[in-house]
């Protein structure tokens, strides 16, 4: 807390902070910010951060949510800053939880198990791909592929 127990830039301005406003749906938060810290926020950058959830039970939640709320019409709303940020918050569930960051993709070849998810689940784009990927383990998608009914060999030569 600063002088006056007002919150600092430093103090409002961060991932953590940022996210638990998004996922709280505190709506006065974005209001509290002032135009200095209103131009600082990055709604890409929270957009990215929104769409993946460490917590299983709600990482399909936050991908489509963010994705069909969100990301449609994202850069005509570039100069609403506001705006972006409340669709933000429609996602969020009314709990903190916590979301890692995913890196812009980067253009290059695709592993047998990335090439296998983008033929058979051609409705997701390359980001939610990589969300998928990297919140199902080796197991799980061992599980999914003998109900798919593939053989051992085959599991084993996605899974490399």
């Amino acid at each position: 807390m600063g002088i006056g127990g007002k919150c600092t830039l430093m103090s409002k301005l961060n991932i953590k902070e940022e996210m638990r406003a998004i996922d709280t749906k505190d709506r006065p938060w974005f209001d509290s910010l002032t135009d200095e810290e209103k131009k600082k926020l990055s709604p890409w950058l929270l957009m990215r951060y929104t769409s993946n959830c460490n917590d299983k039970m709600f990482t399909e939640h936050y991908l489509e949510w963010t994705n069909e709320v969100v990301n449609v019409h994202f850069n005509k709303l570039r100069k609403h800053t506001q705006l972006q940020f409340q669709l933000l918050q429609l996602v969020g569930l009314g709990k903190s939880v916590f979301h890692a960051w995913i890196a812009p993709g980067k253009a290059g070849k695709k592993n047998k198990l990335q090439a296998w998810v983008a033929e058979n689940y051609n409705m997701l784009n390359d980001d939610e791909i990589d969300i998928i990927l990297s919140n199902t383990t080796k197991d799980e998608w061992k599980q999914k592929f003998l109900e798919y009914g593939m053989d051992d060999k085959k599991i084993k030569e996605l899974l490399k």
